[in-house]
């Protein structure tokens, strides 16, 4: 009875600390990205090829100039984070830009938009895929659950509704500067996308806002850098703006 409990206690253990590797490796993930995307000056409707542009291009270049700032120790704020995905820009360079990935997976990550590509860099920053065999499988996984989400999406009956989303789209002006603690930053506000969704079934809504403004530096002067600050339902409420809060409330859907 005495092993049984131990055994029930250890695998416990072993759950609550896998979550919260889990939970860390999300966290790095989401970090890595939104400094990416700050770099980059994003925003959730820039395409791919933006003003003749390939950004996914872009974003690789971005972070071989952030590390290699970081390795001659003239490092500007961010350049640590953003380097630590050298090692999946290089996987992307080498499966995806020239094309030696499966198809399946080739499609995926090139039809990305620029803003998700910077997330996906990150979750494959933090799979630690660092050697060719390692990356070979990770992109052979990735064909695999795309295969295969397409398919359970080809069985589902036709019209049968999974979820809903509204997007509600906000020119800013004269509004207050937005802080994010977490990366003491403040921007000055220009335009808001916010998302609703509500799965199928479901009763309530949730939320996502990401607010694109020009950076204030500490001294009060607002750059023209753009940055982006992201809040989101269940999560960021309590830091919520009441002046944003109002226009999240005033623009949810009335119906779905």
């Amino acid at each position: 009875m005495q092993q049984a409990t131990g055994t029930s206690s250890t695998t416990k253990t072993t759950a609550v600390a896998d979550e919260a590797a889990r939970a860390a490796d999300q966290e790095a993930a989401e970090d890595f990205a939104w400094w990416l995307r700050a770099v980059l000056a994003l925003t959730p409707d820039m395409p791919r090829f933006h003003q003749g542009r390939d950004q996914h291009r872009l974003a690789y270049q971005a972070i071989r100039i952030a590390r290699e700032r970081v390795r001659d120790q003239a490092a500007l704020d961010g350049d640590d984070v953003v380097a630590a995905g050298y090692t999946a820009a290089v996987a992307w360079h080498r499966f995806i830009y020239l094309e030696k990935a499966t198809g399946a997976a080739l499609e995926y990550v090139q039809t990305l938009s620029p803003w998700a590509f910077c997330r996906f860099l990150g979750d494959l920053m933090v799979a630690g895929v660092k050697t060719g065999i390692a990356q070979d499988r990770y992109f052979c996984k990735l064909a695999t659950r795309v295969t295969t989400a397409a398919r359970i999406r080809s069985e589902v009956a036709p019209g049968e509704r999974l979820a809903q989303q509204h997007i509600e789209i906000l020119r800013l002006a004269d509004r207050p500067h937005l802080a994010d603690s977490t990366f003491d930053l403040r921007v000055a506000p220009y335009v808001a996308w916010i998302t609703y969704r509500r799965e199928a079934g479901a009763t309530g809504t949730t939320w996502e806002a990401a607010v694109s403004g020009h950076r204030v530096l500490p001294n009060g002067v607002v750059d023209m850098d753009a940055r982006a600050v992201t809040l989101r339902s269940g999560i960021d409420e309590d830091v919520t703006p009441a002046w944003l809060m109002g226009l999240i409330e005033k623009c949810a859907p009335n119906s779905w």
